[in-house]
Formats: C-alpha cells, structure tokens, sequence
C-alpha cells in the first residue's frame, strides 16, 4: 500500500497542495497567508492562530515588496511549526536548525524558479515590474490595479503560492509520519468496543 498522510498519497498531496494555494491567493488573497493554509489544509495539521499572525508576512512583509515573498514565508512557518524550536530549548539556550534545513530546500527552489525569493524581485520575474502595495500609511491604489491588471492576482501571484505550497509539501513529505505508521491492530471496531464496555459497567456493579 502507498504511504499516504491526512488520506493522501504523496502525489495527491502535492497536486492538492498548488490547487488550494492557487484558489486560496486567487479568491481570498495574502500570499502568507494562503501558503501556509495550503499546506497545513493538506497535511491535517491548519492552527488558526498561526495563520492568523501570518498576514503581517503577506506582500513582502508588510505589503511593501521589499523583503522575503509571503509565499516563501508562509511554509517556513510550517517548517517552523513542525520542527521548530520550543520553549523549553530555548530557555536552555539550545539550538535546533531543522527548520532551516528544510527552508534551505524551499529557498533553493525559490531561486531556481525566480532567481530570488524576495517579494520585487519575482514580482519583476513574473510581471516585469515589483509593487508596494501599501506606502505611506495607505494602500496604493494606483499600484494595486496596474498589478491586478497584469494579472497579478488571476495568475501570477497564485501560481507562485501554489507551487511554493506544492514545493513545501514534497519537503515535509518524507519528514511527517504516515498514517500507516499508526498501528491500529487489536482495537476494536465501535460495537464491539461499546459491548465490552456494558459488560464492564455490569460487572462493576455486581
């Protein structure tokens, strides 16, 4: 039988993994933020609060183009949260560069498709031109349409979060368990689990 993760095989799971990211930035927007969901939607592992905190990442960090693309932060946050470093290390001044290891992988790919895994610049790839979508306190709203113009957002933008979220799977892939390393010999099935159960509750009270 073929591993498979949250019912997935690895290939359904990469396939699923540019599809959300792809729909998810497309219709709802935030790079950081629909990387990170594509990911963890697909692996059964979504936080909430994480993802939550993600769109302050989404544009280049702040929407100002300038720094790391939201689409190659977001599944460092993954890699993060899988692998990351806890508190209890921390505090003991421990280090732990497995995450970064795993992010390494995900930057090596970034810059054999860009050139570059900062926001301008594979805006620039893949548009011609970067954005900052907001600037003095405001979103730029001559800028943000001559991005949706060229498509920014139909296609560009979403592909790009898509394969980042495809990439950051295959990575994690052979890192995660698979659901076939959860043993399930000797537990019984429902019924037999609830008939056991009033024949011990009987037995109490005898």
């Amino acid at each position: 039988m073929e591993p498979t993760i949250n019912g997935h095989t690895k290939k359904e799971a990469i396939e699923l993994a540019f599809k959300l990211g792809f729909e998810s930035e497309k219709n709802r927007l935030s790079c950081s933020q629909s990387s990170f969901h594509a990911v963890t939607s697909v692996l059964g592992y979504r936080n909430p609060q994480v993802f939550k905190s993600l769109v302050a990442l989404q544009g280049g960090g702040a929407d100002s183009g300038l720094n790391s693309c939201g689409a190659f932060c977001g599944p460092l946050v993954a890699f993060g949260m899988f692998f990351g470093r806890d508190y209890d290390m921390w505090e003991k001044g421990k280090m732990d560069l497995k995450a970064s290891l795993l992010g390494e992988k995900l930057l090596d790919k970034f810059h054999q498709a860009y050139g570059s895994a900062v926001c301008k610049d594979i805006q620039t790839h893949c548009l011609g031109f970067p954005t900052r979508f907001v600037k003095d306190g405001a979103l730029d709203k001559v800028a943000f349409k001559k991005f949706e113009e060229r498509g920014g957002h139909e296609i560009a933008a979403p592909t790009e979060v898509g394969r980042a979220a495809a990439w950051a799977v295959e990575i994690l892939w052979e890192e995660l368990p698979k659901d076939q390393d959860i043993s399930l010999g000797g537990i019984p099935a429902m019924a037999e689990a609830e008939r056991k159960l009033e024949e011990n509750r009987k037995a109490g009270k005898s």
